[in-house]
């Protein structure tokens, strides 16, 4: 199996990026840049191998119930 980092590109470690996780096992990233800035795709095609607005850090993470 693919590492995170090879499946999703830069997003798995921008602060800016949101993975949502569903009670079926699939994975969504949402980019938090596109809120504010229309550049930015709100669900980039992964993997993201460049992106202006990369900013390092933890991406937040959340899990449906």
């Amino acid at each position: 199996m693919p590492s995170e980092t090879s499946r999703v590109g830069l997003c798995a470690s921008c602060r800016h990026g949101s993975c949502q996780n569903t009670a079926r096992g699939s994975e969504f990233w949402r980019c938090r840049l596109a809120d504010r800035d229309p550049r930015f795709l709100r669900y980039p095609p992964l993997p993201v191998i460049e992106c202006p607005g990369h900013a390092p850090g933890e991406p937040r993470r959340r899990a449906e119930p």
